[in-house]
């Protein structure tokens, strides 16, 4: 490997990484929290992937917000990247209602039984958000379009320090993530209700003899993984497009990605996620053959040296 293709798919693996912590770090959430294998996460991911493309349609374009700049312009250029967020957020803020409806209607009624129930539940609502997806918007892919990917493109970022290869969209995509991943540990180590959720972690009895309401602490907690997934979703259509499909794999990968970083841990799941996303695009020019296997063979590994996982479980490490 060249040293420039190496850097180029390290680049590229950091940001396919951080989408995945977004997803895993939702699936990590409900874990943690609610102690539920949530088996509908990919598809959680795959419906906000397709949201955003009806978000888009309505907001990019002649009739739209702003339609995108035909060549780079500073202020421009810059405000389309502002839409594309909004896009992103506008969808993670259509998944927190859809979160919430699903636990307090489904999810909840089953907490006291085995994990059986739960997992059985969760692959249902996996095939029926899988069915929804192809009957709402089709059996195809959905991209934004050529025109709006080209228009953050033509901001000048990596071609800056020598690496033209590389798309403007990725450092989009790794700055938004980065911001929302620190956001995240910021909500949950600063604010007292994600001190609350933590604290219910750690001690469900203690919290709830202090008055917490363990009912809006799992459905907030839910709400938020949702969230979570929907706008890793939404980064990844203005990426790539939504596509059929996209949630099976989104969803195995993130199981690799928390029992890499430790079952509940948000630390581990950066650590994880970081690991199989570069590890992933280092494959691609080694061996594209091990490509799939790389990061299953990570995770092997992990279980017969550290089983806990690199940063154990949830609660004081976060």
């Amino acid at each position: 490997m060249q040293p420039n293709t190496f850097v180029e798919q390290t680049i590229n693996g950091l940001q396919r990484g951080l989408v995945l912590f977004l997803i895993a770090s939702g699936l990590t959430v409900i874990l943690g929290i609610l102690d539920v294998l949530n088996l509908a996460h990919g598809e959680l991911y795959a419906l906000g992937a397709f949201i955003s493309s009806s978000v888009a349609g309505y907001l990019i374009g002649s009739s739209g917000l702003m339609a995108p700049p035909t060549s780079f312009d500073p202020v421009m250029s810059f405000a389309f990247v502002g839409v594309l967020i909004l896009v992103a957020l506008v969808t993670a803020l259509i998944m927190l209602p859809i979160g919430a409806v699903v636990e307090t209607t489904l999810i909840r009624p089953i907490y006291d039984r085995s994990q059986t129930y739960q997992l059985v539940l969760t692959f249902a609502i996996l095939l029926i958000i899988a069915d929804l997806l192809e009957l709402i918007w089709g059996s195809q892919p959905v991209g934004i379009g050529f025109s709006s990917q080209q228009a953050v493109n033509d901001i000048p970022t990596f071609e800056l320090i020598g690496f033209g290869n590389i798309p403007s969209l990725v450092a989009m995509v790794i700055v938004v993530s980065l911001l929302v991943g620190g956001a995240l540990f910021w909500f949950f180590s600063q604010t007292k209700t994600g001190r609350i959720i933590r604290a219910t972690a750690i001690d469900r009895e203690m919290a709830t003899a202090l008055g917490v309401s363990p009912d809006r602490t799992f459905t907030l907690v839910f709400a938020l993984g949702s969230f979570l997934a929907g706008f890793a979703g939404a980064m990844q259509f203005v990426r790539t497009s939504a596509q059929p499909g996209m949630g099976e794999t989104a969803l195995v990968l993130s199981f690799v990605v928390i029992v890499v970083g430790g079952l509940g841990s948000l630390r581990g799941a950066v650590v994880g996620a970081i690991i199989v996303g570069i590890l992933e695009n280092w494959m691609i020019v080694i061996n594209p053959e091990f490509q799939t296997a790389a990061p299953f063979a990570v995770m092997v590994l992990i279980l017969l040296v550290k089983p806990e996982g690199l940063f154990g479980t949830w609660g004081e490490r976060t």
